[in-house]
């Protein structure tokens, strides 16, 4: 048949799209800063899991969570491309102990290993990635507000820290500086802000409310050199609303939707282009009491909306799986 020449155009402009964003993970030099164009790494925001805890209390979180970025959208428009595809393997491990009836400490710790395969859209041959290391912390100070009991079984903390740029910002691939979304570190402390609210309505009702609200306002990290321009990561904001359900046997339900905000990335003050979002996500999970110290669940991540600054790789599923410790009068 007649190739039209808006047929020829739009092949055109998806060969110079794609190759634009192969440039980009490449990792070039600062005077040729890439546009980053997916977006991944550690789930530092979305794994803080504890609320604040009674004085004398020990608990653990130790998470596994598998990220799949599969998906590329233009906005809130899903392409027909397959030519990139990268994955997250995450370990976190928080710990959380009640220094005070009102106060307790929370440090997360985390683990990554990333994997990005692009393909060429011309010759069809793929170029494999593969990054892991010890990820960024998080310390925080979490005070409740209002206790939890037996007669309101109403809690409400808040809390402030920081996250402690402990993970590397700057590993090389044959000698090229590798793309900033795909370092097990963003290299800047960030100060972090958090919300925890809850309430249950038991024996009426097996039922537990919480929202969460977490804000992570970025520093900026010189992975150039220290004279040079700075990196800076966009300020994210994490939100989330669900419900608890218990029943008679050792599993629980569990079921909440999560909004996630994150402002473009800048380069020396600038914006970078194909950075930024936001998405709305459910997560379903599943909760099974081992013993009166030990609890495990299995839960998921699927995207309801998502609307992308520019064209970005990102999620399309997370798979997790947690299991929390807890041991008193410590």
């Amino acid at each position: 048949g007649v190739i039209s020449t808006e047929m020829v155009l739009r092949r055109i402009h998806r060969v110079f799209r794609t190759w634009a964003c192969i440039v980009c993970l490449m990792g070039l030099s600062p005077e040729a800063l890439p546009q980053a164009c997916c977006s991944g790494g550690t789930p530092l925001l979305s794994s803080i899991e504890l609320p604040a805890t009674s004085v004398g209390t020990l608990q653990f979180a130790l998470t596994y969570e598998y990220n799949a970025l599969e998906d590329v959208l233009a906005g809130s428009t899903q392409l027909a491309d397959d030519s990139r595809i990268r994955t997250t393997h995450a370990i976190l491990l928080e710990t959380n102990y009640g220094l005070t009836s009102f106060l307790s400490i929370s440090l997360l710790l985390s683990a990554v290993r990333q994997e990005r395969f692009v393909q060429s859209p011309v010759s069809g041959a793929g170029s494999t990635l593969q990054l892991s290391g010890p990820g960024d912390a998080v310390l925080l100070l979490k005070h409740n507000l209002l206790d939890a009991d037996i007669l309101s079984q109403r809690q409400l903390s808040i809390g402030v820290g920081t996250k402690i740029p402990l993970g590397s910002s700057t590993r090389t691939h044959n000698g090229i500086l590798v793309p900033a979304d795909m370092q097990p570190g963003t290299g800047a402390w960030d100060a972090v802000f958090w919300l925890y609210a809850s309430q249950g309505f038991v024996p009426d009702l097996p039922l537990t409310v919480f929202a969460t609200a977490t804000y992570r306002l970025t520093g900026t990290n010189h992975r150039y050199g220290p004279q040079q321009e700075g990196y800076e990561f966009g300020n994210e904001l994490v939100g989330s609303l669900g419900a608890g359900y218990r029943t008679d046997t050792p599993f629980d339900l569990s079921l909440s939707v999560r909004i996630r905000n994150v402002t473009p990335d800048k380069f020396g003050g600038f914006q970078i282009s194909n950075t930024g979002g936001t998405w709305i996500t459910v997560l379903p999970g599943i909760n099974v009491k081992l013993t009166e110290t030990l609890t495990v669940r299995a839960s998921g991540q699927f995207p309801l909306y998502r609307n992308l600054e520019g064209t970005q790789l990102t999620t399309s599923y997370t798979a997790g799986l947690t299991a929390f410790y807890t041991l008193h009068g410590i």
